[in-house]
């Protein structure tokens, strides 16, 4: 039996990426193991996967990493700097040697990482195990070309994240945005459909394997429904205080013949939720797959998993990036044309309203496009072309 160790950052949209590949794993016979700085035991074990570790001590994900807090900190740039400094500089010297230690007792055949845990890449070399990257951002496909604060940001960061590497003996290591790229090979969720022809070449393989949600294939976009159509809208696990986007949705959606769910985190107790209108629906957070599978729009924040689940079930996509890659994201959507990129923080109601009922609409361009991104998606082999590869390298 082999032994397949993901080693995950400890926040949901970097969890949940692993979950399709790790079931895949499973399926096959490998033994599947979850290590993270903090306790995700939480987020893995409702699907089964109980084998799971951290250091000694540490405790389940720093609540100030989301909500309101999270929110404050994404609105000011100079913390958001400090904040990418410390999770991909500071953080990781302290981080190796408790996994280290794990590596020496557990003896996994291959380590499959977030390619944003730079202490595993590390951790794994000095154990001189071979491990590959499954990366929960479009990081690796973005070109050089693509500019944004979080690529200058990353710029003043590169003297610091090589110095890590050169230390311990990785005398060439290649990133791409905040990803850094196994010489074994990294995983992308997506495909040129989305992503375009004219991909960056860094030397070392990137796998573009479409979707790898739990629970095999996405569900079929076929069936009818005798309710007005779903917009299911949500600023992901982590960003999702954002009061002013949210109000501008809730007024949009008084002017859509369409009843919506909306996941609004602890924004969902607050008197601006107990404002919508009677064809939404407010919940804290939102079983996404399940909602997906009937969805005729999503509303995103333009995080990868969002997108990577949202055109994975062929839904189009209202794009309204917050930080960091999701501007990215957002315009690899409108460049595929697989939907529309709107700032809801200064956006009208009314305009808003006009794109959904545009992109409501089931002949419009942009369906037609995300559910072609769909059917690559379901192509490109997906969890079981991850677990392909990953066995054949253990």
């Amino acid at each position: 039996m082999k032994h397949v160790l993901f080693v995950v950052l400890p926040e949901r949209g970097h969890v949940h990426p692993f979950l399709g590949a790790a079931e895949a794993l499973r399926d096959r016979g490998a033994r599947v193991s979850f290590y993270a700085p903090r306790d995700v035991r939480s987020i893995v074990a409702p699907l089964g996967f109980l084998d799971v570790h951290c250091p000694e001590g540490a405790g389940s994900p720093i609540a100030a990493h989301r909500g309101e807090a999270f929110a404050a900190l994404l609105a000011d740039r100079d913390r958001l700097r400090a904040w990418i400094r410390a999770m991909l500089v500071d953080a990781v010297e302290p981080s190796i040697a408790p996994l280290r230690a794990h590596l020496v007792r557990e003896r996994p055949d291959v380590v499959v990482i977030d390619p944003m845990a730079y202490f595993a890449a590390i951790a794994a070399h000095e154990e001189g195990l071979p491990w590959l990257g499954l990366s929960t951002s479009l990081n690796p496909c973005i070109r050089d070309d693509v500019e944004s604060e979080l690529k200058a940001t990353l710029r003043s960061l590169d003297e610091a994240r090589r110095a890590l590497f050169v230390a311990h003996g990785i005398a060439e290591p290649r990133f791409r945005v905040s990803d850094v790229l196994s010489p074994r090979g990294t995983f992308v969720l997506s495909t040129k459909a989305l992503l375009g022809e004219a991909l960056p070449d860094d030397g070392v393989p990137v796998h573009l394997v479409g979707a790898a949600l739990p629970g095999g294939p996405a569900a079929s976009r076929s069936r009818p429904s005798a309710e007005r159509p779903l917009v299911y809208a949500s600023f992901g696990s982590q960003a999702y205080h954002q009061p002013v986007q949210h109000r501008v949705v809730l007024e949009a959606a008084r002017e859509v013949d369409a009843r919506f769910v909306i996941a609004m985190g602890d924004l969902a107790a607050s008197p601006l939720a107990r404002s919508a209108p009677s064809n939404v629906e407010v919940v804290d957070f939102a079983p996404q797959l399940s909602l997906l599978a009937e969805a005729r729009v999503a509303i995103t924040h333009g995080g990868a998993n969002s997108l990577h689940e949202g055109l994975a079930h062929g839904v189009p996509l209202l794009v309204s990036p917050i930080c960091d890659d999701q501007h990215h994201d957002a315009a690899l959507v409108a460049a595929a044309g697989a939907g529309r990129v709107v700032d809801l923080a200064h956006a009208s109601p009314a305009h808003v309203a006009s794109c959904l009922r545009s992109l409501l609409d089931e002949g419009s361009p942009e369906r037609q496009v995300a559910r072609s991104i769909a059917r690559s998606y379901a192509g490109a082999g997906g969890a079981a072309r991850i677990a392909d590869v990953v066995l054949g390298v253990a």
